[in-house]
């Protein structure tokens, strides 16, 4: 049978594929497709994914699906939710107010370093979990299990707030700046020989010279005080564990196994620390903080105020940091943005480094 001549046209061939990974359009083939897909973590590459969606949901986990879903084609992800540099610049926020601002309160209020974390903890557990109710951010349920394991992550996270607390009126930022080079150069040894983390020439001069600058000012160290050293020694073990342990986990439950989100795990590691830190206060005796606060100069209470929107901040940034980054970058970022507090320190509280 003769066919017409309109059939003879090459016919619009659509294959769609479409996965977690990828989705790709190939139209007869006249030129090749081109995957758009969310990098991994371990490429080195940013996450472009809005940091909540039309529906309030969390796209760090595949629109918050956590899975395969027969929803409509995944486009790709465009805004600065899940970009590193934007959570590294909100980290850095909130590494300047919580630096500068809790040796400010400190010497003002300094007897009560617990009570101060248990309004900023306490504050970020207000808006995290009133965010979930309102269906600003997206979280998946929350089990025992996770419970447990992030049970862990609080004990650290509360031991490094009130190590570092305890220690800020003795030293100058500069010197936790100086222990927090020694937790990096610990964190990359460990990345190398246990995670196989690969580092260049230039990457390892690097982490050696930072030791060499460590150990000179250590030795000159004019504002030495072995009582805020000792909490120092006692803020960098914490650091360095807690550094570790959110890597492995939040990668799991978040990037693996897809059961939480990195909200839902901010919010467990912030409710668990409440009752930790609460004790920590019950046995410092700080049921006097009120009639302490009270005398406070307006700036002082102002402070306070401005470290608690910091500490809902840095709940959040740093979880969204060691999901998109290296713990070695995150560590690194962190002492980066101590240089620009050391500099703030000096102006304000008349610091001085050198005899």
């Amino acid at each position: 049978q003769r066919r017409s001549p309109v059939h003879n046209k090459p016919k619009l061939n659509l294959n769609i594929s479409t996965s977690n990974r990828n989705i790709m359009v190939a139209v007869n083939k006249p030129f090749e497709s081109t995957p758009t897909a969310i990098p991994d973590e371990e490429e080195g590459e940013t996450l472009n994914v809005p940091l909540v969606n039309g529906n309030g949901k969390d796209n760090f986990t595949d629109n918050g699906s956590g899975g395969d879903s027969a929803s409509a084609p995944v486009k790709k992800p465009s805004g600065l939710g899940e970009s590193a540099p934007f959570w590294l610049f909100m980290l850095f926020l909130a590494s300047v107010t919580m630096t500068v601002g809790n040796k400010y309160v400190m010497k003002a209020w300094g007897d009560f370093a617990n009570t101060l974390t248990l309004l900023q903890n306490g504050t970020a557990v207000l808006y995290l979990a009133g965010s979930r109710y309102a269906g600003l951010l997206e979280m998946k349920p929350i089990d025992g299990q996770q419970w447990r394991v992030f049970a862990a992550t609080a004990f650290f996270l509360s031991m490094q707030i009130l190590t570092s607390l305890k220690a800020l009126p003795y030293v100058a930022i500069a010197t936790v700046v100086v222990f927090r080079n020694t937790c990096t150069v610990i964190i990359a040894l460990v990345d190398y020989f246990f995670f196989g983390n690969k580092f260049s020439k230039l990457q390892m001069a690097s982490l050696a010279l930072t030791t060499v600058g460590m150990l000179v000012y250590a030795g000159q160290d004019i504002n030495f005080n072995a009582v805020g050293y000792l909490w120092l020694v006692g803020n960098s073990f914490a650091t360095i564990a807690n550094t570790f342990w959110n890597k492995v986990f939040i990668t799991k439950y978040t990037k693996e196994l897809k059961v939480q989100t990195s909200y839902g795990v901010s919010l467990i590691q912030q409710i668990e620390t409440l009752p930790i830190i609460f004790v920590c206060a019950a046995f410092n005796n700080e049921g006097g903080a009120y009639m302490a606060y009270t005398p406070l100069p307006l700036e002082a209470k102002l402070t306070i105020l401005a470290t608690c929107a910091g500490g809902v901040l840095i709940g959040i940034a740093y979880p969204k940091c060691f999901s998109l980054l290296s713990g070695t970058s995150v560590v690194v970022a962190s002492t980066a943005n101590k240089a620009v507090s050391i500099l703030i320190g000096m102006y304000l509280f008349g610091t001085r480094l050198s005899g």
